[in-house]
């Protein structure tokens, strides 16, 4: 009678241990790119800025449900607009044009965020960039991504295609031809 009951426990604690499954997000990389082209608007002019803050626009959702497997989680323990600052901090330092006590400020607002996990699956995401120097300007993108059946799976490919969604997304606002104006 124990060995039944200990294989029927040692049947269910392998089940568990196979059954589980852990989404890891992609860590942001700089783009070689995006910095190139913020080294010629901004470091060719010997200019410096600083990052504020970057919020969502009034009934934009930052807290966005996949499916029915729960929130999008882009990375750990960071909002999605932590990740954007975060990401375009990370770039302008790469450009080495950061610098937080600049006397310019850039700060961003999304203006729109939303994906779709079925296909033809995408990010679609807009931001608006300013600076105490400038108004600034709106970009926008729709970064497509391949999805999958299984809700774990298109759930997780939302998340991994973030990272790559902000790249094109910064990259539309440093090739902007307004971008060095946020530094004048």
């Amino acid at each position: 009678m124990y060995g039944l009951k200990a294989s029927y426990v040692s049947v269910a604690v392998v089940m568990l241990l196979v059954g589980c499954e852990t989404t890891n997000s992609v860590p942001y990389k700089a783009s070689t790119s995006n910095v190139i082209s913020i080294q010629q608007s901004l470091q060719a002019q010997g200019k410096k800025v600083s990052l504020g803050t970057i919020d969502t626009a009034p009934g934009v959702d930052q807290d966005l449900m996949c499916r029915l497997m729960g929130p999008v989680k882009v990375a750990p323990g960071k909002s999605l607009t932590q990740y954007v600052k975060d990401a375009f901090q990370e770039e302008l330092f790469m450009a080495q044009v950061y610098q937080p006590n600049a006397p310019t400020v850039i700060n961003g607002r999304l203006e729109a965020l939303a994906f779709s996990s079925v296909s033809p699956a995408s990010w679609t995401i807009a931001m608006s960039v300013k600076s105490d120097k400038s108004s600034g300007y709106t970009v926008s993108v729709k970064y497509p991504f391949d999805t999958s059946y299984s809700a774990y799976n298109a759930c997780k490919n939302v998340a991994d295609a973030f990272g790559p969604a902000v790249q094109e997304l910064l990259k539309q606002v440093v090739t902007n031809p307004q971008f060095a104006s946020l530094a004048k």
